[in-house]
């Protein structure tokens, strides 16, 4: 009994653990069950799926969806690049942003450090443009994405953004732990009432 006592505290304080790290570790806003569900809808420089960098006059936008990537999963990848043709984007002047006519953009992947894949330079027409790519490891994928010939020295621009990439079972994992715990748990306490309640003697 003693024993089973023990391992009825182990499962308690595990369970009471994961439950504490499950709701620290649920980032505010882009991962809750209500931004899953609708973040996606809009695609929009604002966005909650969608990280945006301003170098000189010129902005890129990157969105994923779905919003957190999965590991060995389809994910759409969506560029686009906006201009803001009246002084340079954070002075005190008026200025008007709006979408490019054309572009030529090329994308690197890397993961720890090093080069993974390369998407060469392309021109596409309009501001905005999108591919479908596979994360094959969990973690974060930094991307470096390089604008070409936007300004009259044609220099190339490099914008870099941040992708974290979840494993397969992504952010239920924590509540598999938890169900499992739940689980153990009553389990633990039925064997114990019956344990007990076969010790009351009978008259």
């Amino acid at each position: 009994m003693k024993r089973l006592d023990s391992v009825l505290v182990a499962c308690i304080c595990f369970l009471s653990i994961i439950t504490v790290y499950s709701a620290s570790a649920e980032p505010s806003g882009s991962d809750s069950i209500f931004n899953k569900l609708f973040g996606g809808l809009n695609w929009q420089p604002d966005a909650l799926n969608s990280e945006s960098e301003v170098i000189g006059n010129y902005q890129v936008v990157i969105a994923t969806d779905p919003l957190t990537p999965q590991v060995n999963q389809t994910t759409h990848l969506e560029f686009k690049v906006f201009n803001y043709n009246q002084g340079t984007y954070g002075e005190n002047s008026n200025y008007a942003e709006i979408g490019v006519n054309h572009f030529i953009m090329g994308v690197r992947v890397f993961y720890n450090g090093e080069l993974v894949h390369e998407i060469i330079p392309q021109s596409h027409k309009g501001s905005s443009w999108g591919i479908d790519y596979v994360f094959h490891k969990s973690g974060n994928h930094v991307l470096k994405v390089d604008l070409y010939d936007m300004d009259k020295n044609n220099q190339v621009v490099t914008y870099i953004f941040n992708i974290p990439v979840n494993t397969i079972f992504g952010p239920i994992f924590p509540y598999i732990l938890i169900a499992a715990s739940v689980a153990l748990t009553a389990t633990i306490l039925w064997i114990k009432f019956v344990m007990m309640k076969k010790k009351v003697p009978t008259r």
